[in-house]
């Protein structure tokens, strides 16, 4: 993520992982890895997992006492304090873009996405992630707008190719305002890779499934 978008989001970060909400955290560090599974620290993908966690704690996963997650709970506390490039920055990382994309183009570092779920298109620019990506590609990411165009922010999970049909079904079936649907799925959906890795002798349609077998 941009260096002004990390910035402003630490501090969400700093106020909601300590203090009153270190438990809070804490817990809901243990469901998530117990759901998905641990990766240990020396795993090669273990920072960008632990970026995917940190995404849904923040911006999905609404606290305990306040029904609402740390990103939208910080600028609502705190935008009158805000100077207005720190405003139009809260203001962005509170209309992300929370999907599975596929990649149709790619030229540089530029990029347009399309979601898997309502079919609409996002351009990406200014983009720090260039490595590793192709057309096609399949993948859970989280877009922050910035003027027309949208940026990433930390955290990836690509899926199989072959699982294309799959996600997609499962994806149009979700109403573009149940974002805790969404979220939902898309937790299973990073299961369902976490065991297409450990087991990559099995067809992927028996792994992206809704009656898996095993």
């Amino acid at each position: 993520m941009l260096e002004r978008y990390q910035a402003q989001l630490t501090k969400v970060t700093d106020t909601f992982t300590t203090g009153e909400f270190f438990r809070e955290v804490f817990e809901a560090k243990r469901e998530y890895f117990e759901n998905l599974g641990t990766v240990p620290e020396d795993d090669p993908d273990f920072e960008n997992q632990m970026d995917m966690f940190m995404g849904w704690f923040l911006f999905d996963r609404p606290l305990n006492q306040h029904d609402l997650p740390p990103v939208l709970l910080y600028y609502r506390r705190n935008r009158d304090k805000c100077s207005a490039e720190e405003e139009t920055i809260f203001r962005a990382l509170t209309e992300t873009k929370h999907s599975v994309f596929e990649l149709l183009k790619l030229k540089d570092s530029d990029m347009t996405l399309r979601d898997l779920g309502n079919k609409d298109k996002f351009d990406i620019t200014e983009n720090e992630f260039r490595v590793g990506f192709s057309k096609g590609d399949v993948f859970e990411a989280r877009l922050v707008p910035q003027g027309k165009t949208w940026i990433f922010a930390n955290g990836f999970c690509f899926h199989p190719k072959d699982a294309f049909k799959f996600i997609s079904e499962q994806m149009k079936k979700i109403r573009d305002e149940d974002h805790a649907q969404r979220t939902k799925l898309m937790l299973q959906l990073r299961q369902m890779k976490t065991k297409h890795l450990r087991f990559p002798h099995i067809d992927v349609k028996h792994i992206y499934t809704l009656t898996p077998k095993f």
